[in-house]
């Protein structure tokens, strides 16, 4: 992508990464290369798939093995500990008692084929793209198909940025975890991160 800088700033801010302060313009340029490398090598493995398949379009079964291939180790959906009630470590908080009772929600809905509801769970800020960020995105990702001589629908187009996004939200969620961020830190957490292979 011509210029991906918008974005990647914008992402820094969205997870409130803590830049060092006097290499904020080579972290932004750093991140900047990886995320161009992360959507010419998902576009490259779904286009080679495609042609070592003999045909001359991206297909969503192509997405399927892009992903599988990749093996979508970054696709994280909770974040956190598990909050426990008192009662588990044998401190009565008053809860289960009578006075409390609600409706039963373990019940089966055979109507819905429901065994039974999710019964709460945690989610991880992420990065959605802007209609800008897309709309580059997918010019790009036209551009590297039709270097390798392939077709691809507005469909398929979607599902490859949200792979990509998946993808980099993975990223930035792991430098979350750094406490002062700067160009080695991120080399080296790449290099020897197995999740993040697909940046290399």
């Amino acid at each position: 992508m011509n210029n991906f800088l918008p974005t990647v700033k914008d992402i820094i801010a969205k997870y409130k990464l803590p830049l060092s302060k006097d290499k904020t313009k080579d972290i932004h340029e750093l991140l900047c290369k990886y995320v161009e490398t992360l959507i010419f090598n998902i576009v490259s493995i779904a286009s080679i798939i495609t042609m070592i398949n003999s045909s001359d379009t991206i297909k969503k079964n192509t997405i399927t093995l892009v992903k599988s291939y990749i093996n979508e180790k970054c696709n994280h959906k909770m974040t956190g500990g598990t909050s426990l009630p008192s009662e588990f470590f044998g401190v009565e908080s008053g809860i289960y008692n009578e006075n409390n009772a609600t409706g039963n929600i373990l019940d089966i809905d055979f109507s819905s084929d429901t065994l039974r509801p999710q019964i709460g769970g945690g989610s991880v800020a992420s990065y959605k793209m802007r209609k800008e960020d897309i709309n580059a995105l997918a010019g790009h990702i036209k551009n590297i198909v039709s270097y390798y001589k392939l077709k691809i629908s507005n469909d398929i187009i979607l599902e490859l940025i949200n792979l990509i996004n998946d993808n980099i939200n993975c990223l930035f969620r792991q430098l979350k975890n750094i406490k002062i961020i700067n160009p080695s830190i991120i080399k080296k957490m790449i290099n020897s991160n197995k999740t993040l292979e697909i940046f290399k």
